[in-house]
């Protein structure tokens, strides 16, 4: 005997509308309010490893999610590794597919009509950002039948994100200040005489124009008294004696010397890297008389 066209009806478009109304209603009053931060690229997609080498995200939209792991973090924890340290916390989240195309699909865009693996979740309650590492797009199994509306959820795996030098520029301050206080930043010192101010986040290079610079940068912080420019997101190297341009404010100062990241120059006794190599030189035996080495 066939189900009841009555009770499970699977093309009840009125029924459907009804549920998912409730999944957002319940969403709303036990979910969490979170900033959702859609990745983009300011470069290539790399080739080998599929990898965008330098991400950014310049937006910050408030959304709510329903937070599923609610009593603690998920996975390994904190843990002693083969690479030291690791700390791997994940969570699971639920947003509502309607909400999500309302507030990111419109800004956005149709590129995103549904969460993306790399984007970001910020968690205010905790001041911490949670990487999308899996996003599950059959969340609810279809009640009352699937069509072209349908999920009328998304799951979420997240995990605590591993800043990388990825360049924060949503406009909310408590969240680009992770990337401004955690980020690796080089401090230069410029020469007095120059021209102009640079302007937080705007691109600073070494060359006679931005396609063709030997060295560039982001400003993280510019001290005018101090004549010292703070960047990150370095390529190249910058040389001293030379102009330092805003790509933007088009401000021009003389770095007065190279940076000396590199090179311990006052020769302390924690400099132990050519001893050890020296040491090692006695250990390890490559030679032909060596019957364990290689020949």
């Amino acid at each position: 005997m066939a189900t009841s066209v009555y009770f499970n009806n699977q093309k009840a478009i009125h029924e459907q509308n009804l549920l998912e109304d409730l999944i957002i209603e319940s969403i709303r009053n036990h979910g969490i309010d979170v900033y959702y931060l859609p990745r983009e690229s300011q470069s290539y997609i790399g080739e080998l490893f599929g990898d965008d080498p330098v991400k950014m995200y310049r937006r910050a939209i408030k959304l709510e999610m329903y937070l599923e792991s609610f009593q603690d973090y998920e996975g390994n924890k904190e843990f002693f590794s083969k690479f030291g340290l690791e700390i791997q916390e994940t969570a699971r989240l639920c947003v509502a597919r309607r909400r999500f195309e309302s507030q990111v699909s419109r800004m956005m865009g149709s590129g995103w009509h549904v969460p993306k693996e790399g984007d970001l979740i910020y968690l205010p309650v905790q001041f911490k950002l949670m990487e999308i590492k899996f996003v599950e797009e059959e969340k609810n199994f279809f009640q009352l039948g699937r069509d072209s509306r349908n999920p009328y959820m998304y799951g979420l795996t997240i995990e605590a994100f591993k800043y990388n030098g990825e360049l924060l520029q949503t406009g909310t301050e408590e969240i680009d200040r992770i990337g401004d206080v955690q980020g690796y930043a080089l401090e230069l010192d410029v020469n007095a005489g120059g021209s102009g101010t640079f302007t937080k986040y705007e691109v600073v290079y070494q060359g006679s124009s931005l396609a063709t610079a030997t060295a560039k940068g982001v400003v993280a912080k510019w001290d005018l008294p101090t004549r010292k420019l703070k960047i990150r997101n370095i390529f190249g190297a910058f040389t001293g004696g030379t102009a330092v341009k805003g790509n933007s404010s088009n401000a021009q100062w003389v770095l007065h010397q190279a940076p000396e990241v590199l090179r311990n120059v006052n020769n302390e006794a924690m400099e132990d890297n050519e001893r050890i190599e020296e040491e090692a030189d006695n250990i390890i035996d490559f030679t032909e008389l060596n019957p364990f080495g290689e020949p």
